[in-house]
């Protein structure tokens, strides 16, 4: 046994491939999610603001689906924002560096970066 092997030493975050696998699901199982989050996204924008984030998108449409449907609402997880911002600017241009983004850093593999 290794130090690396003891509970104390075990990582227990979640592999950004996992997290990446889990998004790609996400927006699988809801078709609409990306276009929702652009629509929620371009009020903003045309209120005047010129950055935005991707959590209050998520909050905005959790909102929304919960008090116009009989569902508690949408079940995102708050780890896909980041996923969430790079498809939606890339999906639609003229959301183009609306929402800040950080550097991705691979996690023992450097494919996983997008």
């Amino acid at each position: 046994m290794t130090f690396s092997d003891l509970p104390l030493f075990v990582s227990h975050a979640q592999p950004q491939h996992k997290l990446a696998a889990r998004w790609e699901e996400c927006k699988r199982n809801h078709p609409r999610l990306l276009h929702q989050l652009y629509e929620i996204s371009l009020i903003a924008k045309r209120k005047g603001y010129e950055h935005w984030s991707m959590d209050a998108a998520f909050h905005v449409l959790r909102w929304e689906t919960a008090i116009s449907t009989d569902d508690e609402g949408l079940k995102v997880n708050n780890n896909y924002s980041a996923f969430a911002a790079r498809d939606l600017m890339k999906a639609y241009p003229d959301l183009e560096g609306f929402f800040q983004l950080r550097k991705q850093r691979p996690r023992g593999n450097p494919s996983q970066i997008h």
